[in-house]
Protein backbone atom coordinates (compact mmCIF):
# COMPACT_ATOMS: atom_id res chain seq x y z
CA UNK A 1 0.00 0.00 0.00
CA UNK A 2 1.11 3.54 -0.84
CA UNK A 3 -0.29 6.80 -0.44
CA UNK A 4 -2.21 8.16 -3.54
CA UNK A 5 -0.07 10.98 -4.19
CA UNK A 6 3.07 7.92 -4.56
CA UNK A 7 0.97 5.66 -6.77
CA UNK A 8 2.42 7.07 -10.39
CA UNK A 9 5.65 7.22 -8.51
CA UNK A 10 5.77 3.88 -7.35
CA UNK A 11 4.22 2.21 -10.23
CA UNK A 12 6.75 3.56 -12.56
CA UNK A 13 9.75 2.86 -10.44
CA UNK A 14 7.96 -0.64 -10.54
CA UNK A 15 8.06 -1.38 -13.89
CA UNK A 16 11.11 0.37 -14.13
CA UNK A 17 12.70 -2.40 -12.17
CA UNK A 18 10.69 -5.08 -13.88
CA UNK A 19 11.80 -3.76 -17.21
CA UNK A 20 15.81 -3.60 -16.46
CA UNK A 21 14.96 -7.54 -16.33
CA UNK A 22 16.37 -10.19 -18.65
CA UNK A 23 13.31 -9.90 -21.89
CA UNK A 24 13.41 -13.54 -22.23
CA UNK A 25 12.70 -13.60 -18.22
CA UNK A 26 9.94 -10.93 -18.35
CA UNK A 27 8.42 -12.50 -21.39
CA UNK A 28 8.46 -16.24 -19.84
CA UNK A 29 6.96 -15.26 -16.25
CA UNK A 30 4.32 -13.29 -18.40
CA UNK A 31 3.54 -16.58 -19.51
CA UNK A 32 3.80 -18.81 -16.68
CA UNK A 33 1.33 -16.34 -15.23
CA UNK A 34 -1.05 -16.92 -17.81
CA UNK A 35 -0.98 -20.35 -17.03
CA UNK A 36 -1.52 -20.21 -13.40
CA UNK A 37 -4.53 -17.95 -13.60
CA UNK A 38 -6.14 -20.95 -16.17
CA UNK A 39 -6.07 -24.05 -13.85
CA UNK A 40 -7.88 -25.92 -16.31
CA UNK A 41 -5.19 -25.36 -18.97
CA UNK A 42 -2.40 -25.56 -17.18
CA UNK A 43 0.74 -27.07 -19.19
CA UNK A 44 3.69 -27.88 -16.53
CA UNK A 45 5.91 -28.92 -19.09
CA UNK A 46 5.68 -25.20 -20.86
CA UNK A 47 6.18 -24.04 -17.56
CA UNK A 48 9.49 -26.26 -17.07
CA UNK A 49 10.50 -25.24 -20.47
CA UNK A 50 9.97 -21.74 -20.21
CA UNK A 51 12.44 -22.04 -17.05
CA UNK A 52 15.03 -24.06 -18.20
CA UNK A 53 15.38 -21.32 -21.42
CA UNK A 54 16.04 -18.78 -18.98
CA UNK A 55 18.12 -20.82 -16.87
CA UNK A 56 20.63 -21.39 -20.65
CA UNK A 57 20.12 -18.60 -22.21
CA UNK A 58 22.84 -15.75 -23.22
CA UNK A 59 21.25 -13.01 -21.14
CA UNK A 60 21.14 -15.43 -17.62
CA UNK A 61 25.11 -15.71 -18.42
CA UNK A 62 25.44 -12.53 -19.09
CA UNK A 63 23.28 -11.84 -16.12
CA UNK A 64 25.56 -13.34 -13.67
CA UNK A 65 28.58 -12.14 -15.17
CA UNK A 66 27.61 -8.83 -14.66
CA UNK A 67 26.37 -9.26 -11.36
CA UNK A 68 30.13 -10.56 -10.12
CA UNK A 69 31.92 -7.27 -12.42
CA UNK A 70 29.42 -5.37 -9.95
CA UNK A 71 28.19 -3.75 -13.34
CA UNK A 72 24.85 -3.45 -15.21
CA UNK A 73 23.70 -6.47 -17.20
CA UNK A 74 23.16 -5.75 -21.18
CA UNK A 75 20.44 -7.74 -21.92
CA UNK A 76 19.97 -8.99 -26.03
CA UNK A 77 16.96 -10.96 -25.26
CA UNK A 78 18.67 -14.64 -25.95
Amino acid sequence: MVPDAELESTVAEYCETIGANAPLTIRSVKQIVNQIVKPGEFDQALCEKLVEDCFTSEDYIEGRRAFMEKRKAVFKGS
